[in-house]
C-alpha cells in the first residue's frame, strides 16, 4: 500500500525479475521451462520523493534512476550465465514497463544477463522475444540499454558484488544478512560497499528465486 508524509510520496511498487543461467543448465533450449526457467524475482518498495509526486513524466525518470541504482545487487546475486548460453553473464539488458497512474505506482522490470549485448547470437535472441511480446500485446516494451563501451571486458554477474574481480567468481560468498541479495567475496567488501549498498538493502522487500 502506498504511504505519504509531509515529507516523502507514495512508495513505488517495483518487480525485477533477472533471467540467467547456471554453468550446468543443457545448451539447448530445453534450458527454458515456461514458470521452471531460472530467474530471480526481487520485490523493491522506494519511495518516491515529493519532489516528482504526481508528476508522471518526472516520476518515470526517477524510477528508471532508481533502477539503475539498484543493477549492482540484481547483477551480482548468483553465479550467473549468459540466459542463452553457457558463457560468464557480464551484461545486462532490461525492458521497462510501468503503470504510473496506479496507486501505489508499479513497475516491472525484466533484466536478461547476457554474454555480451552488441550483435551477439545470444543478445539477437532477446531482440526476438522483445518482437514476440509486441506481435502479442500490440505494444513493443520499453528498453533500457546500459551502457556499453566497446572492447570493455565488464565485470562477471558471479564476481562479488563490490570488487568485482574474476579471481572471486569460485570462491564462496556470503550474503547481507537483511536483504538476501548482494554477495560479498570477504567482510572488508561487504563493509566497504555498505555506504552505496544501505540504501538499496532498506528497500528491499522480497527475493524468490526459482534456481534449482
Amino acid at each position: 500500500m502506498a504511504t505519504e508524509n509531509a515529507a516523502q510520496g507514495p512508495t513505488l511498487d517495483l518487480l525485477v525479475i533477472a533471467y540467467g543461467s547456471s554453468a550446468t543448465d543443457p545448451p539447448d533450449d530445453s534450458r527454458f521451462t515456461g514458470e521452471g526457467q531460472r530467474r530471480v524475482e526481487i520485490k523493491f518498495a522506494p519511495v518516491i520523493p515529493v519532489r516528482v509526486a504526481g508528476n508522471l513524466r518526472r516520476m518515470q525518470e526517477w524510477a528508471r534512476d532508481t533502477v539503475r541504482g539498484l543493477m549492482f545487487e540484481v547483477k551480482h546475486s548468483n553465479r550467473w550465465h549468459c540466459e542463452f548460453c553457457n558463457k560468464l553473464a557480464r551484461e545486462s539488458h532490461m525492458n521497462f514497463l510501468s503503470w504510473m497512474h496506479l496507486t501505489p505506482p508499479k513497475v516491472v522490470i525484466y533484466v536478461h544477463l547476457l554474454c555480451d549485448t552488441r550483435g551477439s547470437v545470444c543478445f539477437r535472441r532477446v531482440r526476438e522475444n522483445e518482437r514476440e511480446m509486441a506481435a502479442l500485446t500490440g505494444q513493443p516494451p520499453e528498453n533500457m540499454p546500459a551502457p556499453h563501451v566497446p572492447g570493455v571486458v565488464y565485470p562477471a554477474a558471479a564476481a562479488c558484488t563490490k570488487c568485482e574481480r574474476d579471481s572471486t567468481i569460485d570462491k564462496t560468498m556470503s550474503r547481507c544478512g537483511r536483504c538476501k541479495l548482494a554477495r560479498y567475496c570477504s567482510k572488508e567488501c561487504q563493509t566497504a560497499d555498505w555506504p552505496r549498498h544501505k540504501t538499496n538493502c532498506k528497500v528491499t522487500r522480497e527475493v524468490k528465486w526459482v534456481w534449482d
